[in-house]
C-alpha cells in the first residue's frame, strides 16, 4: 500500500531536518507514487509515500492525525476487516470523516491500545505517536507480510519500510555476522539483517517507546498455534478449510482500484483464481511468467485456468538474456543479495502487471501451512527421523563431522547436519557442512530457537522451520518486488486465521494417504481439472541452475562477481568455504540449485550497490 519513515530522537530534540526527512521519504517513492506527507515535531518525525487503494480521496493522506490532534499514524498495508471494525467503533460512538482503513486503525488504537492487534485481519506495519504523552507504538502483522525495519544508533530509533530509506541519513555498513545463515538458506530468520544497526521487527511483534526506553513484545507466536486439536474426518476438514478460504478471498477482494491475480498454473494460484472469480462474478486480469521450451514452463496450465474462468490473461516469456539485463534493477529493488534467479522474474512480472492493475493476489503460504513441499512427504520424514535417531547416539555427530574417507560421504552429511534445520538448505550439503565445520552452525538465532521449541518432534520441527523461519523472507520478496513498481501483493492463503486452522489439523489429514497438500487438492477438485491438480509440483521458477552451469550471461555474471577484484578483498573471501565454492565454479562442477554460486555472486553485487555508491543510479530520492 505505501512506504514510511518514522524517527524518534533519543534526547527529545529534532533528530532529522525536514530536508533529510524528505530525502529519506523519497527513497520510497516507488512504494507510493500517489502522495507524499511529512510531519516533524521536535524529537518525532514521520514521512510517508502513499499508494491509494482504499478511499482514493485526499482524506487518506498520511501522516494522519486523530480528530482531536493527539495521535498521528503512518500505516503500510491493508486492514481487510476494516468495515466490520468501523461498524463496531461507530456503535461505541466513534465518528469518521473518511472511508479509509487507516482512520479505522487509528480509532481502534485510540480505543483499545495494543489490544486492537487481536482484532485486526490484514497485513500491516504501522507506527503511532501520542503527541501529548510523547510515546510511540509500532507493530507488524502476525506473519510478516508487510516489512518493518528498526534502525538504532546513538541518536535515534528509526522505523522504515525498506533499508534504502536510511541511505540519506547514514552510511550503511554490511553485517557479516549474519552471512552464514543467508548463504545456507538464502534468507534470514528472526530480527537479523545484513546491515549493521538494522533489525527486522519480527512478525507478530510490537514495540513501545516510553520515557526514553524502547520495549519489545511478541503479541502473536505462531509456534504456539500447533495443537492438532481438530477431531473431524478428512471430508469435514476439507469443508472447514474451504469455508475459511472463501471468506479470506472475499475479504482480500476489497479494493477501490483494479485487482489482478498472479497465475502460475499451480494448484494454489489456480485455486485463488477460481475462488475470486466465483466470489466476484467478474473477469480478472491474470499474469504469469513462462520459460519457452523449459521444464519449468507451465503456460499450458495457466491458459487452461484462464479459459475456464474467462480471465484476461497476460503471459510474459523470459529467457536468461532478458533476466540478466534486469538483474541490477531487481537487486536494488530487493535490498539484499537476490535470493533466487526467479526473483528477477518476479520483478519483471510486477513491472508488467502494474500496467494493468494496482493490486495482485497470489497463492503464497499454502505450501507452508498445508504441507506442499517434498520434505513433508512421509518417506522424506521417515528418512530424516532415522538420521535424527542416529545423531542421538554418543559420538556419532562428532565422527560424521570428521569422516576422512570418500566412501560414505552421503552418510556423513546426513548425520553431521541437523535434519530439521537443513531441510530448507538450498545449496550442496557438503558445502553447508564445510561452512559449519569452519564457522559453526549457520542455523543460529531464531532458527535454533524454533528448533528447540519443537524438541524431538521432527515433523513439527520441519513445519515450524517452514512457517516461522522460511516463509518470512519469501513474503518479503513478494512485497519488495511488487512495491518496486507500486504493485500491492495480497496473499489470501496466508493469514493468521488460516495458519491457525491448518496447525489445528493433524498431519495425517494434511498429507492424506501420502498425498501432500491433500486438503487443498481435494477442494480444488470442485474448481479445477484433475490433470492440473495431481501433476508434479513445479512452482514459480526459472532454470537458473542450468543457466549458471551452462554458457551464457548468467554464468558470465557469476564468474565476473566471484573473480572481481573487490570480491577478493571482502572478509568472506578468506574463508575456505568461499575458496571451495569458487574452485568448483571455475572447474565447471555442478551444484545443487547452484545455491552458493548464485548467493556469493549476488552478495558482491549487493555490496557494490548499497555500500559503494551504486544505489545513486537507481534511486528516486538521490537527486531530489
Amino acid at each position: 500500500m505505501c512506504g514510511f519513515v518514522a524517527a524518534i530522537g533519543k534526547d527529545h530534540k529534532e533528530i532529522v531536518s525536514e530536508g533529510t526527512l524528505r530525502s529519506m521519504t523519497r527513497m520510497l517513492t516507488h512504494r507510493g507514487p500517489d502522495d507524499e506527507g511529512l510531519w516533524n515535531e521536535r524529537e518525532l518525525a514521520f514521512g510517508f509515500r502513499r499508494l491509494s487503494i482504499i478511499d482514493l480521496s485526499p482524506q487518506g493522506h498520511q501522516p494522519m492525525l486523530s480528530a482531536e490532534g493527539r495521535y498521528v499514524i503512518v500505516f503500510n498495508g491493508e486492514i481487510y476487516n476494516y468495515l466490520e471494525l468501523r461498524a463496531e467503533l461507530e456503535d461505541k460512538g466513534v465518528r469518521f470523516s473518511s472511508h479509509t482503513d487507516t482512520e479505522v486503525l487509528l480509532a481502534a488504537y485510540q480505543l483499545w491500545g495494543e489490544k486492537c492487534l487481536s482484532k485486526l485481519s490484514g497485513m500491516f506495519a504501522f507506527v503511532v505517536a501520542d503527541r501529548w504523552e510523547r510515546n510511540v507504538f509500532a507493530a507488524r502483522d502476525p506473519l510478516g507480510i508487510k516489512p518493518l525495519y528498526h534502525w538504532e544508533d546513538g541518536k535515534a530509533h528509526i522505523f522504515c519500510s525498506e533499508p534504502k530509506a536510511l541511505l540519506p541519513y547514514a552510511e550503511l555498513e554490511p553485517d557479516y555476522a549474519a552471512l552464514d545463515e543467508y548463504l545456507c538458506f538464502r534468507g534470514l530468520s528472526g530480527p537479523g539483517t545484513l546491515f549493521k544497526n538494522l533489525k527486522s521487527v519480527q512478525p507478530g511483534s510490537c514495540l513501545t517507546w516510553r520515557n526514553g526506553i524502547l520495549s519489545k513484545k511478541r503479541y502473536f507466536e505462531l509456534e504456539n498455534s500447533f495443537s492438532e486439536a481438530f477431531g473431524g474426518s478428512f471430508a469435514e476438514a476439507c469443508e472447514t478449510v474451504e469455508s475459511a478460504l472463501q471468506e479470506s478471498v472475499k475479504l482480500h477482494l476489497r479494493s477501490d482500484v483494479e485487482l489482478g491475480i498472479q497465475l502460475s498454473g499451480g494448484v494454489d494460484s489456480s485455486l485463488v483464481t477460481a475462488l475470486a472469480a466465483k466470489q466476484s462474478g467478474k473477469a480478472f486480469h491474470t499474469f504469469s511468467i513462462s520459460v519457452p521450451g523449459g521444464a519449468e514452463d507451465e503456460s499450458a496450465y495457466q491458459k487452461m485456468v484462464s479459459q475456464q474462468y474467462g480471465s484476461i490473461h497476460h503471459d510474459y516469456p523470459v529467457d536468461d538474456a532478458l533476466l540478466m539485463e534486469l538483474l541490477p534493477q531487481a537487486a536494488w529493488g530487493f535490498g539484499a543479495p537476490l535470493n533466487d534467479p526467479n526473483s528477477i522474474a518476479a520483478w519483471h512480472l510486477s513491472r508488467e502487471a502494474k500496467k494493468h492493475v494496482t493490486v495482485m493476489l497470489s497463492g503464497e503460504g499454502a505450501d507452508e501451512s498445508f504441507l506442499g513441499y517434498r520434505r513433508h512427504a512421509p518417506e522424506m520424514l521417515s528418512e530424516k527421523c532415522r538420521s535424527a535417531k542416529l545423531r542421538r547416539i554418543p559420538g556419532v555427530k562428532w565422527l560424521a563431522g570428521r569422516w576422512p574417507f570418500q566412501v560414505g560421504r552421503s552418510w556423513r552429511r546426513a548425520l553431521a547436519l541437523d535434519p530439521v534445520l537443513f531441510a530448507q538448505s538450498l545449496g550442496n550439503l557438503d558445502l553447508s557442512l564445510l561452512l559449519q565445520r569452519e564457522k559453526g552452525n549457520p542455523a543460529k538465532g531464531f532458527r535454533a530457537e524454533m528448533r528447540n521449541v519443537a524438541g524431538d518432534d521432527l515433523t513439527k520441527g520441519i513445519i515450524l522451520q517452514d512457517q516461522a523461519a522460511y516463509l518470512a523472507p519469501w513474503l518479503q520478496r513478494a512485497d519488495t518486488m511488487g512495491m518496486a513498481h507500486a504493485l500491492e501483493f495480497r496473499v489470501p492463503l496466508c493469514t493468521k486465521g488460516i495458519f491457525q486452522l491448518a496447525n489445528s489439523l493433524p498431519y495425517r489429514l494434511k498429507v492424506y494417504n501420502g498425498e501432500r497438500k491433500a486438503i487443498l487438492k481435494k477442494i480444488a477438485e470442485k474448481y479445477l481439472p484433475m490433470e492440473l491438480i495431481y501433476r508434479k509440483k513445479v512452482g514459480f521458477s526459472v532454470p537458473g541452475k542450468d543457466w549458471i552451469e551452462g554458457r551464457g550471461p548468467f554464468r558470465n555474471f557469476v564468474g565476473e562477481m566471484l573473480s572481481a577484484s573487490a570480491a577478493k578483498k571482502r572478509p568472506f573471501a578468506e574463508t575456505a568455504h568461499f575458496r571451495e565454492v569458487r574452485r568448483r565454479f571455475d572447474a565447471g562442477e555442478a551444484e545443487r540449485h547452484a545455491g552458493f554460486f548464485w548467493t556469493y555472486a549476488n552478495l558482491e553485487l549487493w555490496q557494490q550497490i548499497f555500500f559503494e555508491g551504486g544505489w545513486k543510479r537507481f534511486s528516486e530520492g538521490s537527486s531530489k
